[in-house]
């Protein structure tokens, strides 16, 4: 059989790439590029500034943990942070309905929760002023560059979805310097063509997305469930087990393999602890953050404040690890 020599991928000499590194280096320093701040500061110290351009950022948690809560966190403070910078976000929700991830912002803006604003306790009125005042908010959210997909589909579909979206807000702005960011909630919902291993189905997302890392300028962030065996009573009962391992992530090889970041949130409250890991954490009113993986930088453990029930993470001063 003829070799097809037509189909060779490309070869990039090291100069080529030694041109690229130093401009990289002397457009960060000159504040020409830069990584979008995210609400928490601990966590920009810890990732280059925050969430750097052309990377893959995976945050794994149980149910009730605040991954959610932290998506949703992102998805608006971004703009809110980063005024000068140009770009869309384009949120992939394959559990919630958008209505309700707009309801959490509203919840976080306004201090009250969501059953509260959706009129489902007694005691709890929602008045004419508050409801100007969630009018007020949720005018200001819909000035926002955020698009929302509710619809679950394959790796194809996401991936034609995400590359034709940004070629028309390119087009749009005339701008091909316009960045996306590009957040997934969750990876487990992905689709199949037919009945595929859900593993294999998250290797091929995970390669899908590393490819398009390299092509288009975005950030992706991807939310992935936990393993049970987290939360055995073996693990819970001994303190120097709790802490969460590579193995304990949902499809963790690719996981690791193609993102830049990992992270863990873990309420250990919420799981019944008083006392968290070998130094004894206190858990009431705290999320504790596992930076598991992180390609340029060491991982670390940050306490965070727990306020989920207005849907709200916030950095915790003293607390870094």
């Amino acid at each position: 059989m003829e070799n097809d020599y037509s189909k060779i991928l490309k070869i990039k000499h090291i100069a080529e790439s030694a041109e690229e590194s130093v401009k990289y280096i002397d457009d960060r320093r000159k504040g020409l590029i830069k990584s979008l701040k995210t609400p928490w500061k601990k966590y920009n110290n810890a990732a280059c500034g925050g969430l750097e351009w052309n990377t893959v950022h995976t945050i794994a948690g149980l149910s009730g943990s605040g991954k959610t809560a932290m998506l949703n966190q992102l998805e608006t403070e971004l703009f809110q942070l980063n005024p000068e910078e140009k770009f869309d976000v384009l949120s992939f929700n394959f559990e919630m309905l958008s209505r309700n991830l707009v309801s959490r912002k509203l919840s976080k803006a306004t201090t009250k929760t969501v059953q509260e604003l959706h009129s489902g306790k007694e005691d709890v009125v929602i008045t004419d002023n508050d409801y100007e005042i969630l009018l007020k908010h949720a005018r200001e959210f819909a000035k926002m560059n955020i698009f929302y997909v509710e619809d679950a589909g394959t790796v194809e579909e996401i991936v034609n979805t995400i590359l034709v979206f940004k070629a028309a807000k390119q087009k749009e702005h005339n701008d091909l310097n316009r960045g996306l960011v590009v957040l997934l909630d969750h990876t487990i919902l992905v689709k199949g063509k037919r009945a595929e291993l859900e593993r294999i189905i998250l290797a091929e997302l995970y390669t899908a997305i590393n490819f398009m890392k390299k092509k288009i300028k975005a950030i992706f962030v991807l939310l992935s469930q936990m393993n049970r065996n987290i939360e055995s009573s073996e693990r819970m009962s001994e303190p120097t087990q709790q802490f969460p391992k590579k193995a304990d992530i949902f499809g963790g090889d690719s996981c690791y393999q193609f993102s830049d970041m990992v992270s863990v949130i873990m309420n250990p409250f919420y799981m019944g602890l008083d006392r968290y890991g070998p130094h004894q954490w206190l858990t009431a009113g705290y999320l504790y953050l596992h930076i598991i993986k992180l390609r340029e930088g060491d991982p670390c453990i940050l306490q965070m404040i727990n306020k989920l029930k207005f849907n709200t993470i916030e950095d915790c001063v003293e607390g870094g690890y």
